[in-house]
């Protein structure tokens, strides 16, 4: 039997419409897809603080000596100093705690993993305190 392009069969048209609707059920989940993944990827954040033996401005300064031994992007506030990785990031904070103290609180941000965020406060937290025992000495 010869098939005439005008006569459709009733299978044709169910597969027309299933392909349809698998592409919108394909769409619609790339869509949903689009805005959950944002929700999923949300950073690991650590923080700490340490007590300084010396003013907001000699905090700023070992936190730009620190940032500069790091060589990494960063910003500087009144008194803050905020720096970029790739894969994360870090904040030092900087408030007055008396005549000649000041308390050095620092968060930091790490895409995958809380144990690098809270390794990266640690070791800043301990260079913050190593500049304040070379000064002394």
């Amino acid at each position: 039997m010869v098939r005439r392009p005008e006569m459709v069969s009733v299978l044709d048209i169910t597969q027309t419409i299933m392909k349809r609707h698998l592409y919108a059920i394909a769409l619609a989940s790339l869509g949903l897809a689009c805005f959950t993944q944002p929700a999923t990827a949300r950073p690991e954040i650590a923080s700490g603080d340490q007590l300084l033996t010396t003013d907001v401005d000699g905090c700023l300064a070992r936190a730009d000596q620190l940032i500069t031994d790091l060589d990494v992007e960063f910003d500087q506030g009144t008194i803050d100093r905020t720096g970029y990785f790739e894969d994360g990031a870090f904040r030092i904070l900087c408030y007055g705690a008396g005549d000649d103290s000041s308390l050095a609180i620092v968060f930091a941000s790490h895409e995958q993993s809380p144990d690098v965020a809270s390794n990266f406060i640690q070791m800043m937290l301990t260079e913050l305190s190593q500049e304040e025992a070379a000064s002394q000495q």
